[in-house]
């Protein structure tokens, strides 16, 4: 149907032997591998595998898991795409992938940084914390009690991850939507020239000075049958996350540094050479995999510090053992030896002794620590605190109906100050902030009675008579006995006469550099993963570099269609003109008419596409005016075992049409890949809606 294609790429070679294997070993004393010569024939294993694990519905089917086939798919729509992705169950899509112990950069409220694993966000991201909890009841939405591990997702989602805003060069925020196992692949490790490196596939996204590379074509990356590298043809520079070292940064010269270290020199000596920061020597000794040298202390060898006396009190073993018998604290021994807390517990910990443990405070008749604190407070909307005072007004009993009335032994002072604290909130949204004797807007405001309590008490309780004070102006006030000829001259103030300072940055935008790729090694087949991000720039930092989310298409393909240099259908997909029925059994036809007017959609759409192009948009943004069935190519890895479950769950009568027609293409390739199992699978489950072992 259509142009739908699919093709291997790579498959585990004598599958059902591998799975033999597997199954092997649970029984078998010694090593299997040892006894590879005598295994049963591909065909021969096959057949093992039908009887004595498939046919026995004996439920363990992990062996099935080892050997794997990647998958080229092609002119498939897009939501066909999402849909296996979706229920994939170990069916991975590599679009793009990094290997497990990429590190990707989050940021901090506090703009602390932090670096997490991407293989550990997967874990999390699919399993939950790390921490094993116990359920003994049954959980609020029907979970069985026993062991689980807590969701998380929603957290993660809400971690800062840092990308680059491609406009500006400058390094923003955003947050992850999906983290994806993109399965085995074969990984290529780059090395930069300041000794950091990168694991990925040789289709991964790089950003790099001449714009967006796969890193295979950013580096003219040459390799072998096996994947071994033969060549890298292109220079190459990546952009990486940081601010350009001023001068000539000449401490990220491993060579440079290394030999001063040789020489002795001292973290400040070697930063003063190369007119950097220690802290910026540090940093990349730690990176360059370097150890500095101990010498970063103020006093030079021979000299002591000023306050050194050996002949000190608390240097006496036979004094600090008699102050511990008499049973002191580390406290009042340090007053008696005249010297810091910190000195009586080094030498305590040198002579081998230990402290005293101080009382508790209930040991000496003492209330708590926590007596007389406030508890927790609400943290409630504007209308919920609303409503909760109208509630309080209107039901809770106060003065003598109150439960808890003592008989009045608050003052009226007392009470006049509750009651205008309590309204204080009220009063500062009612002026908007705003000082009412200075004009400084936000700060530390208070509620103040315009006319003084002492000069009327009736207006005590006016709510008209507060209003919004700062601090400083409400004790200058009362300090200077200013109440009456503030209050007479007293004018609102609706706008303020000055804004607070804006808080100073923190520092300088982190801006982003490129480094050059000195070096790109094979490290074999490995578990990959990948991040799809929300919003405008769809990037992220991974081992300090920018790199592209997973799922993006180009939209060259789109412009093409305009100019005329590619068929409509060759980049959206429509179905054939037919009837059709959905699964709730309602049927309808698609005509040529309406195909034709669907297909003239596609073409405006593509207009409109290239007009917000040319207006400066992004792609991503741009592409969200297209029809979302534009065709996609994409790499999918799969096991034995869920590639039965897909073909289970997607070539059902009831499936999607493009799922059916994907799973109808993939067919021929398992036969002829595992033929014992394919035989067994079409016999007992192909099209049977059975979910697959």
């Amino acid at each position: 149907m259509d142009r739908f294609t699919v093709e291997v790429i790579s498959q585990t070679s004598n599958p059902q032997q591998v799975i033999y294997a597997a199954m092997h070993q649970d029984y078998a004393e010694g090593f299997v591998t040892h006894e590879r010569e005598q295994w049963p024939s591909e065909e021969r294993c096959g057949a093992i595998i039908i009887n004595h694990l498939l046919k026995g519905g004996r439920g363990h089917y992990g062996p099935l898991e080892h050997p794997q086939i990647v998958l080229n798919i092609g002119w498939f729509p897009h939501s066909t795409m999402q849909q296996i992705r979706t229920h994939r169950v170990g069916v991975s899509f590599d679009v793009q992938c990094l290997a497990g112990d990429t590190e990707v950069t989050f940021v901090k409220a506090s703009g602390e940084l932090r670096k997490i694993q991407i293989a550990e966000l997967h874990d999390l991201w699919t399993n939950g914390e790390k921490a094993i909890r116990e359920r003994k009841i049954r959980g609020r939405n029907g979970e069985p009690p026993g062991q689980y591990r807590r969701d998380c997702k929603k957290r993660l989602k809400a971690m800062r991850l840092r990308l680059l805003n491609e406009a500006t060069s400058h390094f923003e925020t955003g947050h992850i939507r999906d983290i994806m196992c993109s399965g085995l692949q074969p990984i290529y490790r780059m090395t930069f020239e300041d000794g950091r490196t990168l694991d990925c596939t040789t289709n991964h996204r790089l950003l790099t000075t001449e714009g967006w590379q796969t890193m295979r074509k950013a580096i003219g990356l040459e390799t072998a049958p096996d994947g071994e590298v033969l060549a890298m043809t292109r220079q190459c520079r990546v952009i990486s996350n940081g601010i350009v070292a001023a001068g000539k940064g000449i401490y990220r010269d491993k060579t440079w540094l290394a030999r001063h270290i040789e020489l002795g020199l001292s973290t400040k000596e070697i930063a003063n050479l190369a007119e950097c920061s220690e802290t910026a020597v540090r940093d990349w000794a730690k990176r360059l995999g370097l150890e500095l040298n101990q010498r970063d202390t103020r006093f030079q060898e021979g000299q002591k510090p000023w306050n050194y006396n050996p002949n000190a009190l608390y240097r006496d073993k036979q004094w600090l053992e008699k102050q511990l018998q008499q049973g002191l604290p580390v406290d009042q021994i340090a007053q008696a030896a005249d010297c810091s807390i910190e000195a009586i517990k080094k030498w305590v910990y040198q002579y081998g002794l230990s402290l005293n443990k101080r009382p508790t405070p209930f040991q000496k008749g003492e209330p708590p620590w926590n007596k007389g604190k406030p508890g927790y407070q609400l943290n409630l909307s504007p209308e919920s605190l609303k409503k909760r005072r109208e509630n309080a007004a209107c039901y809770t009993k106060r003065g003598p109906e109150s439960n808890f009335w003592k008989g009045g032994t608050s003052d009226q002072r007392e009470l006049i100050g509750a009651w205008t604290r309590q309204n204080a909130p009220q009063v500062h949204e009612k002026f908007n902030y705003i000082c009412q004797r200075c004009g400084c807007r936000g700060g530390e405001l208070q509620a103040y009675h315009l006319v003084p309590v002492f000069a009327d008490k009736s207006l005590a309780y006016e709510f008209e008579n507060l209003v919004s004070l700062c601090k400083s102006c409400h004790e200058n006030i009362h300090h200077n006995h200013l109440e009456i000829e503030f209050a007479e001259n007293f004018q609102p103030i609706t706008k303020p006469t000055d804004w607070q300072p804006k808080p100073k940055p923190l520092g300088r935008k982190l801006r982003a550099h490129p480094l050059k790729v000195i070096g790109v090694e094979y490290l074999g087949f490995q578990m990959t993963y990948d991040l799809e991000v929300e919003g405008p720039w769809h990037n992220f930092v991974a081992n300090g570099l920018v790199v592209h989310n997973s799922f993006r298409y180009t939209g060259k393909r789109i412009l093409d269609v305009v100019e005329g240099k590619r068929d409509v259908e060759d980049v959206f997909y429509l179905r054939p003109v037919g009837s059709y029925s959905d699964r709730q059994g309602k049927k309808y036809d698609y005509t040529a008419d309406q195909r034709q007017q669907d297909l003239e959609w596609c073409l405006e759409a593509s207009r409109r596409y290239q007009q917000r192009i040319e207006a400066g948009f992004a792609e991503e943004h741009a592409r969200g005016l297209i029809p979302f069935d534009i065709r996609q190519h994409w790499v999918m890895s799969a096991n034995v075992r869920s590639l039965m479950h897909l073909l289970d769950l997607r070539w059902k009568g009831d499936a999607q049409l493009e799922a059916q027609k994907l799973c109808e293409a993939i067919w021929p390739h398992f036969q002829a890949w595992v033929p014992a199992i394919a035989t067994w699978y079409e016999d007992s489950r192909l099209k049977k809606a059975r979910l697959a072992p």
